[in-house]
């Protein structure tokens, strides 16, 4: 540093301070912020790690303050370059080697393969949300590409047996509007007993709408119902609310991945760029990033970093400095509840009972997840009556063949007639509270 003595000593004095106050402010973060997912306050390896790093960076920079300390250090440094230099990378070697085998995540998740990834022709977003798309979905079941519920669509891309239109008898009818993902779809339930085509056996004079979509999350039911419900005009709609929306959410509709499937492939709703050319390999990495919780990378060296645990931990503090430190999860809740709250105030203007249908997972069945509490929680709060059919089922009996996550037959029958039971009511008397499984906050 250039300057007199004086000056270089206070500036020398400044940066050590400010390094100190970093390895102190780590050492903090170590000890009480979840900074790392899936550890615990004091307790996990990274965390300790974490935490000792802070303290060691700390003492070293109260201790460099000095300038005999300096010299003494510096000196033997340059003395021992070598030594020093394989010390340092043997010390980040084995930090690394900790932290894998602590299971530290890393930052950025591993590349989609490098080659081209066809989307889906025939699933589309539009200001319609996203949804099939007819004519696509028709040559696709005429050439043997998707099969069974999927090739029942109608018009409007949707899976349902009639199109999505009002008819001059809906007046004198009971109406009813179903949003949700993949369980309101149907997937894993024979074609015909699904819970909304079991609503639709036991009330065959009403009018029922399945807009489910699997994949979909909460913006979506937003979008439909404020698409679909002044054409309707249902006396009552009923969300299925899976628990993974709180992740879907964070995602904007038209950008949402489906990885796997039979033959490893990984689907993308159909986009297209300004040239109306097919979607890029590098606008799926983007959105594959995204689905994975964190922004693309800036460069391919931060890519590099961000593979490591080191970088990776590095990133995270990276991001606390910045007040990005909330997780995704966080930005779910939040994103969840509005939207739940925007629903909720347009079902009222359009004076249609909203009823919230939770669908646990096995793992609620057992013991309900945070997760699935948060849900019960966001209800209660915003005081949207729901349905909690946690007992009402059986976790060997009613779910598909793990690993799947879906109703089987008879666990959609069951939850279906379980809202039959509370439709039956409402069809009565017009009120939620009348049927008791609901719960009424």
């Amino acid at each position: 540093m250039k300057g007199t003595p004086s000056k270089r000593k206070a500036a020398w004095n400044a940066v050590f301070t400010l390094l100190a106050a970093l390895g102190i402010l780590t050492a903090l973060l170590g000890i009480g912020v979840d900074a790392l997912p899936g550890s615990y306050p004091g307790l996990s390896l990274p965390q300790l790690l974490l935490t000792a790093a802070g303290l060691i960076l700390a003492l070293v920079a109260f201790a460099l303050r000095s300038a005999a300390v300096r010299r003494r250090i510096f000196g033997n440094i340059s003395k021992h370059l070598a030594p020093v230099l394989a010390m340092a990378v043997m010390t980040l070697a084995a930090l690394e080697l900790a932290l894998a085998a602590a299971n530290t995540l890393i930052y950025f998740p591993p590349d989609i393969p490098e080659k081209t990834l066809a989307p889906i022709s025939w699933r589309t977003c539009d200001q319609a949300g996203c949804h099939y798309v007819y004519d696509a979905m028709v040559a696709a079941c005429e050439h043997g590409e998707i099969s069974s519920r999927h090739c029942i669509v109608n018009r409007q891309g949707f899976h349902d047996t009639q199109d999505f239109v009002r008819s001059d008898d809906l007046d004198g009818r009971m109406r009813i509007l179903a949003l949700g993902d993949s369980s309101t779809f149907g997937l894993a339930a024979e074609i015909g007993t699904s819970y909304v085509e079991t609503i639709e056996a036991n009330f065959p004079q009403s009018i029922v709408w399945n807009t489910g979509m699997p994949g979909a999350g909460t913006e979506q039911a937003l979008t439909l119902f404020l698409m679909y419900a002044p054409v309707l005009q249902p006396q009552i709609t009923i969300l299925g609310f899976y628990v993974n929306d709180f992740k879907d959410n964070t995602l904007p509709m038209d950008i949402q991945l489906w990885v796997g499937g039979k033959d490893g492939r990984i689907f993308l709703r159909r986009q297209a760029d300004d040239s109306e050319n097919a979607t890029t390999l590098n606008k799926q990495r983007r959105y594959y990033y995204y689905l994975h919780g964190v922004e693309p990378p800036a460069s391919e060296i931060e890519r590099l970093i961000g593979r490591t645990r080191l970088g990776s931990l590095l990133l995270r503090m990276i991001d606390l400095a910045r007040g990005e430190a909330r997780t995704r999860w966080d930005r779910g809740v939040d994103m969840t509840r509005e939207y739940l709250r925007d629903l909720r105030a347009a079902a009222a203007a359009q004076d249609t009972a909203l009823l919230v249908l939770l669908i646990p997972s096995r793992e609620d069945l057992l013991a309900p997840t945070p997760r699935y509490e948060n849900a019960l929680a966001i209800m209660a709060e915003l005081g949207i009556p729901w349905i909690d059919p946690i007992h009402a089922l059986d976790v060997d009996l009613d779910y598909e063949p793990e690993p799947g996550t879906h109703w089987n037959t008879v666990g959609h029958q069951k939850i279906g007639a379980v809202l039959s039971d509370c439709l039956a009511s409402f069809q009565i008397s017009g009120d939620l509270s009348d049927c008791e499984q609901v719960k009424m906050p």
